[in-house]
């Protein structure tokens, strides 16, 4: 049976009601900056109802975020973004981003996972927040970590050793039953995609787990483009979509604001890809891969 999910990123829900100056005496005065010189105004929060509304429409199963739902990691964000995902009216499956790690004290009061626990239910090692495995008929969304608390004017990941060695195994696992494998992730996973102090640190490491043990899909947002690709798994491509920003006002190319809707079974993939016009999402055609 097939699993058919609405996919988007990067959603950067902004809520700053009650927040003091002093909460800015750290990295988030650079972000501060940035939404005071126009980040603010180049996204629209009303697209991410949109996208939910569609959803609806669309009769998919579930809504699936690809991280950075956050600008600050201030816990009013959070708590916005757990109303939103709680009111959404279908289930939603999310992970972390760099900016919903965007301080060392979001990181060490597990900020995230404390607010957004409820949408990332389902089967870990004890002790381990991720990978989390949510299994259906046939299909498993596998959702990873790359979220790390970095320096100004930085926004690298990280999986670690330990999270890529739970991954090796899960994939190696889910690919004997014959399970469909959507690996969910933040930053990009292809070479030469990311932009500078934007990189995934141990991406060779993750690509060599994917070479080794497969994967039947592969998504992440973070650098606010539509990017499509593979990597080599042992017994063929494993099919690599990056997504823009969910709530991108932009018109450029590529950098509408989007949303994918999946349809996924073991026996394939199809996507319809719908982009913002500046009046409504757009598109719809279904490719298969």
């Amino acid at each position: 049976m097939a699993l058919r999910f609405v996919h988007c990123s990067d959603i950067h829900l902004l809520d700053l009601e009650g927040v003091g100056l002093q909460r800015f005496l750290n990295k988030r005065l650079t972000g501060g900056i940035n939404l005071a010189l126009g980040r603010r105004k180049s996204h629209g929060p009303h697209l991410f109802d949109a996208i939910v509304e569609r959803a609806r429409a669309l009769d998919a199963d579930r809504l699936v975020v690809t991280g950075d739902v956050t600008n600050l990691a201030l816990e009013a964000e959070f708590e916005l973004v757990r109303r939103k995902f709680a009111g959404a009216g279908l289930p939603v499956t999310v992970i972390p981003g760099n900016h919903d790690a965007y301080t060392r004290g979001s990181v060490r009061s597990r900020r995230f996972e404390s607010y957004l626990g409820a949408f990332m239910e389902g089967d870990r090692q004890p002790g381990h927040d991720y990978p989390f495995v949510q299994r259906f008929d046939g299909v498993a969304l596998i959702g990873l970590s790359t979220a790390i608390a970095t320096l100004p004017l930085y926004a690298t990941g990280r999986l670690g050793h330990d999270q890529l060695t739970r991954l090796d195994a899960i994939l190696e696992s889910l690919g004997r039953e014959g399970i469909a494998r959507v690996v969910l992730i933040h930053h990009p996973v292809m070479h030469g995609i990311a932009k500078v102090r934007h990189d995934l640190l141990d991406l060779e490491a993750f690509n060599q787990v994917i070479a080794r043990r497969g994967a039947e899909l592969i998504l992440h947002g973070h650098e606010h483009v539509e990017i499509e690709g593979a990597l080599p798994g042992p017994e063929g491509l494993a099919v690599v979509h990056g997504i823009a920003s969910g709530t991108s006002l932009s018109q450029k190319t590529g950098r509408n604001g989007a949303f994918s809707l999946y349809t996924v079974a073991p026996g394939g993939i199809a996507r319809a890809h719908y982009k913002w016009d500046g009046h409504e999402f757009v598109g719809g055609q279904e490719t298969l891969h």
